[in-house]
């Protein structure tokens, strides 16, 4: 069975988290806190995003 590094692992687990920063304004809380964590969390998620399309091109230059 293939092995997945912990760098997915991370990135999974970042995703959740960033999924988790929209339910403050899905449930109408206020707080200045809330988009200061979600356009952070967008933050993480463009860089998840660019790893992830470098990792694809390595593996399709391979090919």
């Amino acid at each position: 069975m293939h092995k997945r590094p912990i760098g997915i692992w991370i990135e999974d687990g970042l995703i959740i988290l960033s999924l988790l920063t929209l339910w403050p304004g899905i449930l109408g809380w206020t707080g200045a806190i809330f988009p200061l964590l979600q356009y952070l969390a967008l933050g993480v998620l463009v860089g998840i995003l660019v790893r992830r399309i470098k990792r694809f091109r390595k593996v399709k230059a391979q090919l």
